[in-house]
Parts: structure tokens; C-alpha cells; sequence
């Protein structure tokens, strides 16, 4: 079990903006800042934030400088979840053209041998365009990843999906589908009407529980079906919308202060955030899991 985030700011020198920063969502789409850039702070605050309050910042530092000093700036994709009880994450690597051999599964070994080894055996001939693994406080004990994620590209739609990967085998852990939410609204109420778990039939009603106006003014959605819940993603909303979405499923106060204390030097950012959801028992839905998303 992690540690409770603990109630004061930052314990980390705040990483601020330059003008060589590049600008990506959580799947590497090049976006233009919402602001001007000048004097602001990067979103890979809020991951040194969370990991600072679970008290993982400084085991998870070598890792994050290896992938930095490797892949370059502004290229690894973090994860920043939290589960109603405690933070974890995870770390996503892009190379969609296979273009980029540090961003493959063997590169990436090579990269984290020293730090964090990873010992899934991956055949290079399958055709993953992302790669992502948990930096938790159980994998950093462990000292290696011995689980991997790879996610695989369907249609032109962006469908898709990803399968666990461990030494014993591959299993399917979800799929996925990307859709700009306004004009494809019909398509986004269909996929998530389709659900194995959440009966939306019984009460229309429902599905006010999983789309939300503030959040449904974005860039895209992504509806993934998962093995024993289903999941919605909202890609492109600013500061005002992640402090909501934040206050909704609350998040540990600490962190929310100091996401709304440094909001003023956020809004520039366009972020991405991810809500699991499951029934409760009761005819309603529950969310065992919520996450917010950026590049460092």
C-alpha cells in the first residue's frame, strides 16, 4: 500500500517551460498550446507532484532520466491514476512507424538495464505501435517490469486494442475506439450503450454517469471495453475541466491544491483524463479507477 499523499506543496524544484518544449496528447498528436507558453510549467509537474506525495519521486527518477536521455524530450507519455485510495502510474512509448528503435520493446530494455529491468520476451515482428509499462511502488521494489502492455492499431478509426504481456503468455485486455465526440456523437452513445457490465437499457439516465458535459467538450473520445469494466477518455480538456474532473472523483486534496494553485501557469496546457467504470450493485455505476495523462 502506498503512503497517504502528504498535505504541503511541491518537495521538487518546479520544471518549467522552454521554447524548444513540444506539444503532444496521450497518443502523441501534436497539438498548439492553448496560451502562450512563456513562464509556464510543464504537465510532467504533475506527475513528479503525485509521485512526491506517494513518496516514489526519487526511485522513480532514474527511470523517467533514462527514458528522457534516450527517447528525448516531450516523448514518453505518463499515466497519473488513483483508485479512491492511492496513486500509481504508468509510462507509454510511442513509435507507431516502427521509425525509432530506442522506442521499441529491446530498446527500451537496453535503456532501463542499469535502473529497471525488463524481462517480458517480446517478438519484434509483432506489429505494437506503443509499448507501456506500471511504475509503482511494487514493480520499483521488485526492481524490474515483469509485465508489459502492447497496444496494437485496428481500422482508420483509430480502433484497436492491447494485450498484458508476462513471461507465461499473452492475454487481450481491452479494446478501444477513438471518436471525435460531437460529430460522431450517435457512433460514442452506441459503443457505450454496447456494455457487457453497465445495463443503460433500465435507465437512460446512466449514461449522465459516464459522459460529462464539462469533460464532453474535448478533442476526442475513446471508449474501451475492458476484461471486467469499461472505460471512457476524454483527450484535449484545460485546467478548468481536469480541476472538475479532479473534484468529481476526488482525488487526494493535496494534489487538487496544487493543481488549482499552479493553474495559472497549466493553462496552456490541453490535458487528457480517463474514467473506469463498473456497476455498483445498486443500479448505478461505480469508478474503481480514474487518470489524467502528459509527456515529459
Amino acid at each position: 500500500m502506498l503512503p497517504e499523499p502528504r498535505a504541503r506543496d511541491a518537495g521538487f524544484e518546479l520544471v518549467t517551460t522552454t521554447p524548444a518544449d513540444r506539444y503532444f496528447d496521450y497518443c502523441l498528436q501534436p497539438y498548439r498550446p492553448r496560451r502562450p507558453v512563456r513562464g509556464k510549467l510543464r504537465s510532467e509537474n504533475l506527475l513528479l507532484a503525485a509521485l512526491e506525495m506517494a513518496g516514489l519521486l526519487e526511485p522513480a527518477r532514474p527511470v523517467i532520466e533514462a527514458l528522457r536521455a534516450s527517447l528525448g524530450r516531450d516523448m514518453v507519455v505518463f499515466g497519473v491514476k488513483h483508485d479512491g485510495a492511492r496513486f500509481f502510474f504508468e509510462l507509454y512509448v510511442y513509435d507507431p512507424q516502427k521509425e525509432e528503435p530506442a522506442a521499441t520493446v529491446s530498446g527500451l530494455a537496453a535503456t532501463l538495464a542499469e535502473v529497471l529491468p525488463i524481462t517480458v520476451p517480446v517478438r519484434e515482428t509483432i506489429p505494437y505501435m506503443m509499448v507501456s509499462f506500471d511504475l509503482d511502488a511494487e514493480v520499483l521494489a521488485r526492481g524490474a517490469v515483469t509485465e508489459l502492455n502492447l497496444y496494437l492499431t485496428g481500422s482508420d478509426a483509430h480502433a484497436g486494442r492491447s494485450y498484458v504481456v508476462t513471461e507465461a503468455g499473452a492475454e487481450l485486455a481491452n479494446t478501444y475506439a477513438f471518436l471525435p465526440p460531437k460529430p460522431e456523437i450517435d457512433a460514442v452513445l452506441r459503443l457505450l450503450e454496447s456494455s457487457m457490465f453497465v445495463d443503460f437499457a433500465a435507465d437512460p439516465r446512466t449514461l449522465s454517469k459516464v459522459l460529462f458535459p464539462d469533460l464532453f467538450a474535448c478533442k476526442r473520445v475513446c471508449v474501451s471495453k475492458k476484461r471486467v469494466r469499461d472505460g471512457i477518455y476524454y483527450s484535449g480538456v484545460d485546467v478548468d475541466a481536469l480541476l472538475s474532473f479532479l473534484r468529481r472523483f476526488a482525488w487526494p486534496a493535496p494534489f487538487v491544491d496544487f493543481v488549482s494553485a499552479h493553474a495559472g501557469r497549466l493553462d496552456h496546457v490541453f490535458f487528457d483524463v480517463g474514467v473506469d467504470y463498473e456497476p455498483d450493485g445498486a443500479g448505478g455505476v461505480r469508478y474503481p479507477k480514474t487518470s489524467l495523462y502528459g509527456t515529459f
